[in-house]
């Protein structure tokens, strides 16, 4: 059974997607010193339920990793679609087995495989002197990595731009920051699908989830063993997983208004969501029309989250982390985001968390907030209802540096 009350100011990992904050997190993180380099996290992400209808892919992706792979494995596949889930729980197993896991996260791809390149025995001084010479640095990181004193997964998450990982050459080409390596095993994500850029990297398509496995998925995230038109609420929304975790956060979270899947799956009728012709790829309107009954749940409780929500996905586009000193209430007193005080703003993050639209990362010294990127890519599709939030954003970053 869910919290009684999931915006109760404690942190709670039980049916919630992630944490949730205290008023006391906003304000050690409002207090707290700007740090001179941001925190460089490594850890992967944590799967919250069963990965569903992907036994298969990891059966792949696991003998390849014992076997010792000669080139990387790709992931690729739309946002939403799973690649990321496929890859944490790689990165789950891969621990079981002794091996370290590195995670480097889009938009600081360098950063991150630098700090692994200290983990693995490399001097943190000869790091600082390369870092600001990329093709030496990704030289001097691999030559780290290839004599690290243990065997190692690196995921490369959410690579969707190539020039991230080499501004000169194709990443198949492997002389940037993408290579291989004896000591460990490669795995990048991504949704762009073009196997003549990644050549000779193994390539894995991941799609949507078959009716059986989508249905499962569901009710797992509702919170529920058997779940009452899961299958055909999950055929609805076309058996992407990311849609899936919203409606079934929903499900978890207004059982009352919602006893079942057909109650929701009546619910998009009635508001006119029309049923999938195929999978989410290009198409932003499918997760548009779930998230669009996951916003209005949310705000009948605290008005103000659809706004702290458009602020986020312009501070924290692409899945980059938003840290949560960013968030100081000195900046939310006026429009476009009047939050009165801290515990305000720990409410509305927090009903924001229970309906899976935000992710909260405790995992460091600081906390970050995470929206999954195609959430920002759609709510930044809305150029005229985001101006307000960008003039936002460049005041709050201007102050912050």
């Amino acid at each position: 059974m869910p919290p009684r009350d999931p915006y109760l100011s404690t942190i709670s990992r039980a049916t919630v997607h992630g944490p949730l904050l205290r008023a006391r997190d906003i304000h050690d993180a409002a207090d707290a010193p700007a740090p001179g380099r941001p925190e460089v996290r490594l850890d992967p992400p944590r799967t919250t339920t069963a990965v569903r209808g992907r036994t298969r892919l990891l059966g792949e992706l696991t003998a390849a990793m014992d076997a010792g792979a000669p080139v990387p494995h790709v992931l690729a596949g739309p946002h939403g679609v799973g690649t990321t889930t496929v890859a944490a729980a790689l990165a789950q197993r891969a621990k079981a087995d002794g091996r370290r896991v590195f995670w480097a996260r889009a938009g600081d791809v360098s950063t991150g495989l630098l700090e692994a390149a200290v983990e693995v025995g490399g001097s943190p001084s000869e790091a600082e002197r390369v870092r600001d010479s990329p093709q030496r640095a990704a030289r001097w990181v691999w030559r780290q990595l290839d004599r690290a004193p243990e065997p190692w997964l690196l995921v490369l998450d959410n690579a969707d731009r190539p020039e991230e990982i080499d501004p000169h050459h194709r990443p198949g080409d492997q002389v940037g920051w993408l290579r291989t390596s004896p000591a460990g095993f490669v795995l990048v994500t991504s949704r762009v699908d073009d196997p003549a850029l990644w050549a000779p990297a193994r390539m894995h398509s991941v799609a949507e989830l078959d009716s059986a496995a989508a249905g499962a998925a569901l009710a797992d995230h509702a919170g529920e063993e058997a779940l009452p038109g899961a299958e055909e609420l999950a055929e609805r929304l076309g058996g992407v997983p990311l849609a899936l975790t919203l409606a079934g956060r929903i499900l978890a979270s207004h059982r009352v208004l919602f006893p079942d899947a057909r109650a929701l799956c009546k619910r998009l009728d009635e508001d006119g969501l029309e049923p999938p012709d195929g999978p989410l790829c290009e198409g932003r309107s499918l997760l548009s029309g779930i998230w669009d009954v996951a916003l209005d749940l949310v705000s009948r409780r605290e008005p103000k989250a659809p706004a702290l929500l458009r602020l986020l996905a312009v501070l924290g586009s692409e899945g980059t982390p938003v840290p949560l000193g960013r968030l100081d209430p000195g900046f939310l007193r006026d429009e476009p985001l009047p939050l009165n005080d801290r515990p305000e703003l720990a409410r509305t993050v927090n009903a924001l968390v229970v309906h899976g639209l935000v992710s909260v990362d405790d995992g460091g010294a600081a906390i970050d907030l995470r929206l999954h990127p195609l959430v920002s890519e759609t709510l930044r599709a809305q150029p005229e209802r985001c101006a307000p939030f960008h003039a936002l954003a460049d005041r709050i970053v201007a102050a912050q540096g």
